[in-house]
C-alpha cells in the first residue's frame, strides 16, 4: 500500500496515520512530500521554506515507490529544506531535480 503524506508538518496524529499503514497487514510505504510548486499548484518556484518539491518530481517519485519500493517512510522533497531524502534517492533512484520537458 502506497500513502502519501507530507514532509513540512509533521504532528502527532499524521504520525499515528503512518504508522497504522506501516503496521497493516501489507508492505506499507509512505511518501512525505514537501509542497509542491510548478504548473497547476498556485506556486510557480519554490518557497524559500517550508521544503518543496516540483509536481513531475513527486509524481516521478510516485512511479517509482509503485514499481522498486519497499516498506517504510521515503523523504521526497528538496534535500537542502527537509529531512533527508536520501532514501528515495538510493532505494528509488529517485532525483529531486525531475522535470517533464515543456
Amino acid at each position: 500500500m502506497v500513502v502519501q503524506s507530507i514532509a513540512f508538518s509533521i504532528d502527532e496524529a499524521l504520525l499515528a496515520f503512518e504508522q497504522q499503514v506501516m503496521d497493516a497487514p501489507l508492505t506499507g510505504l509512505v511518501l512525505r512530500y514537501g509542497q509542491f510548486y510548478g504548473p497547476d499548484t498556485g506556486f510557480d518556484v519554490p518557497a524559500p521554506s517550508p521544503p518543496t518539491v516540483h509536481v513531475d518530481a513527486a509524481a516521478d517519485a510516485a512511479r517509482r515507490a509503485i514499481t522498486r519500493g519497499s516498506g517504510g517512510v521515503y523523504v521526497v522533497a528538496d534535500a537542502a529544506k527537509t529531512p533527508s531524502s536520501d532514501r528515495a534517492t538510493r532505494e528509488l533512484g529517485w532525483d529531486a531535480d525531475f522535470r517533464i520537458a515543456p
